[in-house]
């Protein structure tokens, strides 16, 4: 019998090719994208779990409080946290520290250089974290200050198939460059860590970063602190513990509403937005569940589909199915062999999505962001073996449960009669569809609105051509930073005069940071005479930065060399800080703090972007003198040790000439460091790749989307053609025109399609709206996005419908009528 079954089913499978198909490609299109997501989002909430301690594993974080009702929850912490938590938390089992920069890596043999990540970690970070050591050993191989452990990629760029244990390498580290000796070989992180690093390096090296005080400091955050709970022990347990410690070491500086420590687990770091970013990267959850949701409906889609096609069909079977009933077939069997089909065709479509997810897998990969592969394992085979029973069971059963019911009585004697393509089911799954279809239109062309608004926004500063090179120096915030600045500045006049014959080159300008480091400027806090709490952000700039990018003066002047006091103690603020304190006329004022150097306030700038447009703009405050900031703050906060960089503002045709002879004075008067740069407006652009990828993916899915459901349409109108070729017939002798045909067909899928734009509107509104809340700066919801929207949903029901139904008005009506 499962022969004589699947002889059956092959058989029809091959009379009816046109259909068949249609019923696996648009299966395989569905699973294929399933494959592809569900790649995807198991990666991402598997983040961490590889670590064989995860479930012990915790981020500290810091929580402060202040009078003026401000609070900051920090993942950077203070770098005396961790030899303070080991030793007055018994519950602790190991501690360590992770201190991120990046660095150039550059051989003889290669002149391109890679840009590594660096983590300055304490000793116990290998036996906290399963990183695969190579070579070393896990418990001393960062015990020793000068030892470096490299992953096999870095090892491979320094020593290609050579051994690297023992061998010296030269890294930055700070402002100087010392000597390393490999002790240790790690593979590659994997695709799902949250900490992605090139090369490892002891935290004892920690005094050529930071001074002494920022060492000391309970108010001055750097780098993380990761901990290891003994066994059995909750997170929750140490709370009371954290405040008698904090109690301890701060005193009468303490208050536990005002200053607290906690711990997040390793594994809700990646998925959890409540935090800030700090050296692991953070995904938003709600992507995952969009593209779930979209891979969900996807599969939906194409599973109705195998339904509508299937029944659109009944008809040419229903004299088989009479036939097979009335020699003896009993329903169950007929339905085992409806299930069959369905199985038979739900194999081939999961065999050929395989196939389709292997083959677009790099192109997702692109899309996503993500370095992901398909293993096939035992695993994986079994999960595929479930799935295709679950889809040929969903996708069978309600074809098999109508095939099987035809009464044989009524189909021989050719009163067998289908449900009209009015059917209640039917009608409901076209709404569906489409209903789908409007929303993932009208979401694509939202989002993509709101990346053009961000691209063309005026940020209040130039962007276009203008570049931004690493200077090669770096410092930590409070310790030689004066030294780094005046070496960039000296480096600047070189640059000046041997650019000078580059026409191409307009302005230099040199500043510790510039507006593509999101996230990146000082953030710092102090009290004034009414210990009241101020917040602002501050850069160390020259005299050029705002002519370099355009930056609006708004009262005052910028800083001039005619006025040599500039250097000691002018600084420019924007708009929002001469908001803040209310001043009517700010030239002249100074901060309101007591410990400030002598300083004044000579020019106010407008409300440039220089974070990005997910934050709003803060006070900003820019000097000459890096001292004169630092005198008179109490906090700071910075994700990275300040690296000053040149901006050029490039002004030439000829972009690739201009380049070479700039890298080429570059090589002249910085030798050896490498030339490292990048375009202000590329940098914007990656600032929001994480809504460009989704809005890619999301374009793709509704192009999936409406491929799939204008395949089930296609199934309908094949239903209706040919239940209604007689009434056309019919039509046609009595005179209707084919365009009245038309008409008449479309005009019953058209009010579907309407129904599902009522429904579909005010969802994607109520989505896209919460979706935009991320965005500070947002681009404004009309009308026009979903009329257009339902614009192309009709027109491609139209498009569709139409083919079936020209092909039925061509039909001569005496063929469809000689048989009455």
């Amino acid at each position: 019998m499962l022969k004589n079954y699947l002889k059956i089913a092959f058989r029809n499978l091959f009379k009816h090719k046109v259909y068949s198909f249609i019923n696996i490609f648009g299966l395989a299109v569905g699973i294929a994208c399933c494959i592809l997501i569900g790649l995807y989002v198991y990666n991402e909430w598997s983040f961490d779990k590889f670590h064989s301690n995860s479930d012990r594993l915790y981020r500290t974080w810091v929580y402060e409080s202040y009078d003026n009702g401000e609070e900051f929850l920090n993942v950077s912490t203070p770098i005396i946290l961790g030899p303070t938590l080991e030793n007055n938390i018994p519950e602790i089992e190991q501690v360590s520290r992770i201190y991120s920069f990046s660095t150039p890596l550059q051989t003889e043999e290669n002149d391109e250089a890679l840009f590594a990540a660096v983590h300055m970690v304490d000793p116990a970070f290998l036996t906290m974290f399963d990183f695969k050591l190579l070579k070393g050993n896990r418990i001393s191989v960062l015990d020793n200050p000068q030892s470096v452990v490299l992953t096999t990629e870095a090892a491979s760029f320094y020593f290609g198939n050579d051994d690297p244990i023992n061998q010296i390498i030269d890294l930055q580290v700070g402002s100087e460059t010392r000597q390393f000796v490999v002790a240790g070989v790690v593979e590659n992180t994997p695709n799902n860590s949250s900490h992605d690093f090139d090369i490892l390096i002891s935290y004892s090296n920690a005094p050529s970063l930071f001074s002494e005080n920022a060492q000391k400091s309970w108010f001055n955050i750097y780098g993380e602190t990761y901990v290891m709970l003994n066994e059995g022990v909750e997170a929750e347990e140490l709370d009371s513990k954290f405040t008698a410690m904090m109690q301890q070491v701060l005193g009468d500086r303490y208050e536990e509403s005002n200053y607290q420590v906690g711990l997040q687990p390793l594994t809700d770091i990646h998925l959890n937005t409540e935090f800030n970013q700090g050296i692991a990267a953070v995904s938003d959850p709600v992507y995952s569940y969009i593209l779930s949701a979209i891979a969900f409906l996807i599969l939906a889609i194409a599973c109705i589909n195998f339904m509508t096609l299937s029944i659109s069909r009944s008809t040419a079977r229903a004299k088989e199915v009479g036939i097979r009933k009335t020699i003896g077939a009993v329903r169950q069997h007929l339905m085992y062999q409806f299930w069959g089909e369905a199985f038979l065709m739900t194999v081939l479509s999961l065999g050929l999505a395989l196939c389709m997810a292997e083959f677009f897998l790099p192109l997702f990969n692109e899309l996503s962001g993500t370095t992901l592969d398909l293993q096939f394992t035992a695993e994986v085979a079994m999960i595929m073996l479930v799935t295709a029973i679950f889809i040929s069971l969903i996708a069978g059963v309600y074809p098999a449960l109508i095939l099987s019911g035809f009464r044989p009585v009524d189909v021989l004697k050719g009163q067998f009669r289908m449900s009209g393509d009015k059917s209640l089911f039917r009608q409901s799954m076209v709404v569906f569809q489409f209903t789908l279809s409007i929303i993932m239109i009208a979401g694509t062309l939202i989002v993509r609105e709101q990346l053009d608004f961000v691209r063309s926004k005026d940020l209040g500063y130039e962007k276009e051509q203008v570049m931004v090179l690493q200077s090669g120096f770096s410092s930590s915030p409070q310790n030689s930073l004066t030294q780094v600045m005046e070496s960039s500045y000296q480096r600047k006049e070189l640059l000046e005069m041997e650019t000078a014959s580059i026409s191409g080159i307009s302005e230099i300008s040199v500043s510790a940071f510039t507006p593509v480091q999101v996230g990146g400027w000082f953030n710092a806090s102090f009290h004034d005479n009414q210990e009241q709490r101020h917040d602002f952000h501050f850069n160390i700039v020259d005299e050029d930065f705002l002519q370099t990018l355009d930056i609006e003066i708004i009262q005052g002047r910028n800083f001039s060399d005619e006025n040599p006091s500039d250097k000691e103690r002018a600084i420019i603020v924007n708009e929002a800080l001469v908001e803040h304190y209310g001043w009517d006329n700010p030239l002249g004022e100074r901060l309101p703090g007591a410990n400030f150097d002598d300083h004044v306030i000579i020019g106010v700038i407008n409300n440039f972007h220089f974070e990005s447009l997910y934050t709003p703009i803060e006070p900003l405050a820019l000097s000459v003198k890096p001292a004169l900031m630092f005198s008179g703050i109490e906090n700071i906060t910075i994700s990275d040790s300040p690296a000053p960089r040149y901006t050029f503002k490039i002004n030439s045709t000829n972009l690739p000439q201009t380049m070479d002879q700039l890298k080429e004075v570059w090589a002249k008067i910085a030798p050896g460091t490498t030339f490292d740069f990048t375009f202000v407006d590329d940098a914007l652009d990656r600032q929001y790749r994480q809504e460009e990828r989704l809005s890619q993916i999301v374009t793709f899915g509704s192009v999936l989307t409406i491929l799939i459901a204008c395949l089930g349409l296609f199934g309908l109108a094949s239903l209706m053609v040919v239940r209604r070729t007689k009434e056309i017939g019919i039509r046609k002798t009595l005179g209707a025109s084919v365009g009245g045909i038309l008409f008449l067909v479309n005009k019953e899928f058209t009010k579907l399609v309407l129904i599902a734009f009522l429904i579909a509107a005010p969802l994607t509104w109520f989505l896209m709206k919460r979706w935009l809340q991320d965005f500070v700066y947002r681009a404004e919801i009309g009308i026009g996005i979903f009329i257009l929207a339902g614009l192309i949903a009709i027109l491609l029901a139209w498009c569709t419908v139409s083919y079936q139904s020209v092909k039925a008005t061509l039909i001569n009506p005496v063929d469809s009528l000689k048989s009455e």
